[in-house]
Protein backbone atom coordinates (compact mmCIF):
# COMPACT_ATOMS: atom_id res chain seq x y z
CA UNK A 1 0.00 0.00 0.00
CA UNK A 2 2.66 2.77 1.00
CA UNK A 3 4.31 2.28 -2.52
CA UNK A 4 1.12 2.63 -4.48
CA UNK A 5 0.47 6.10 -2.06
CA UNK A 6 4.27 7.13 -2.76
CA UNK A 7 3.74 6.51 -6.84
CA UNK A 8 0.65 8.40 -6.49
CA UNK A 9 2.27 11.20 -4.76
CA UNK A 10 4.71 11.32 -7.41
CA UNK A 11 1.99 11.66 -10.21
CA UNK A 12 0.65 14.59 -8.60
CA UNK A 13 4.33 16.13 -8.11
CA UNK A 14 4.13 15.76 -11.77
CA UNK A 15 1.08 17.24 -13.01
CA UNK A 16 1.60 20.30 -10.88
CA UNK A 17 4.82 20.82 -12.18
CA UNK A 18 3.86 20.37 -15.70
CA UNK A 19 0.80 23.05 -14.42
CA UNK A 20 3.95 24.93 -13.13
CA UNK A 21 5.75 24.88 -16.85
CA UNK A 22 2.69 26.18 -18.10
CA UNK A 23 2.06 28.49 -15.85
CA UNK A 24 5.60 29.95 -16.48
CA UNK A 25 5.70 29.99 -20.00
CA UNK A 26 8.75 27.46 -20.26
CA UNK A 27 9.16 26.39 -23.74
CA UNK A 28 8.34 22.34 -23.06
CA UNK A 29 10.67 21.40 -26.19
CA UNK A 30 13.53 23.59 -24.09
CA UNK A 31 15.35 20.39 -22.77
CA UNK A 32 14.65 16.91 -22.37
CA UNK A 33 13.72 17.50 -18.97
CA UNK A 34 11.15 19.62 -19.32
CA UNK A 35 10.17 17.34 -22.39
CA UNK A 36 9.81 14.44 -20.67
CA UNK A 37 8.06 15.84 -17.90
CA UNK A 38 5.15 17.88 -20.38
CA UNK A 39 4.75 14.47 -22.26
CA UNK A 40 4.26 12.25 -19.11
CA UNK A 41 1.91 14.85 -17.43
CA UNK A 42 0.00 14.71 -20.65
CA UNK A 43 -0.23 10.61 -20.39
CA UNK A 44 -1.53 11.06 -16.67
CA UNK A 45 -3.84 13.59 -17.29
CA UNK A 46 -5.37 11.81 -19.99
CA UNK A 47 -8.29 9.76 -18.10
CA UNK A 48 -9.32 12.89 -16.30
CA UNK A 49 -9.84 14.77 -19.39
CA UNK A 50 -12.05 11.59 -20.79
CA UNK A 51 -14.21 12.19 -17.87
CA UNK A 52 -14.64 15.76 -18.28
CA UNK A 53 -15.65 15.24 -21.95
CA UNK A 54 -18.24 12.44 -20.73
CA UNK A 55 -19.73 14.75 -18.19
CA UNK A 56 -23.13 16.17 -19.26
CA UNK A 57 -22.23 19.97 -18.53
CA UNK A 58 -24.07 22.79 -19.56
CA UNK A 59 -23.20 25.33 -22.31
CA UNK A 60 -21.95 27.25 -19.35
CA UNK A 61 -20.14 24.87 -18.02
CA UNK A 62 -19.13 23.46 -21.10
CA UNK A 63 -17.81 27.18 -21.83
CA UNK A 64 -15.81 27.33 -18.43
CA UNK A 65 -13.93 24.43 -18.99
CA UNK A 66 -12.72 25.00 -22.61
CA UNK A 67 -11.73 28.53 -21.47
CA UNK A 68 -9.68 26.97 -19.00
CA UNK A 69 -8.23 24.58 -20.64
CA UNK A 70 -5.19 22.52 -19.49
CA UNK A 71 -5.34 24.66 -15.89
CA UNK A 72 -8.86 22.78 -15.81
CA UNK A 73 -7.75 19.37 -16.51
CA UNK A 74 -4.65 19.30 -15.24
CA UNK A 75 -6.31 20.48 -11.45
CA UNK A 76 -9.47 17.60 -12.51
CA UNK A 77 -6.52 15.33 -12.58
CA UNK A 78 -4.77 16.34 -9.45
CA UNK A 79 -7.98 16.02 -7.66
CA UNK A 80 -8.70 12.76 -8.98
CA UNK A 81 -5.16 11.52 -7.92
CA UNK A 82 -5.53 12.72 -4.55
CA UNK A 83 -9.41 11.17 -4.07
CA UNK A 84 -7.19 8.15 -4.71
CA UNK A 85 -4.43 8.44 -2.35
CA UNK A 86 -6.98 9.17 0.47
CA UNK A 87 -8.84 5.50 -0.60
CA UNK A 88 -5.68 3.74 -0.30
CA UNK A 89 -5.22 5.02 3.37
CA UNK A 90 -8.46 4.26 4.35
CA UNK A 91 -8.79 1.50 6.74
CA UNK A 92 -4.99 1.55 7.39
CA UNK A 93 -3.95 0.83 11.06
Amino acid sequence: MALLRTVLILIIVVILMHLGISYLSVDPTQNGLTSGLVSLAQLLETPAQAILQALPLSPEQQQSVSSGGLYFVGFAAVGFYFILFLLLGVGRR
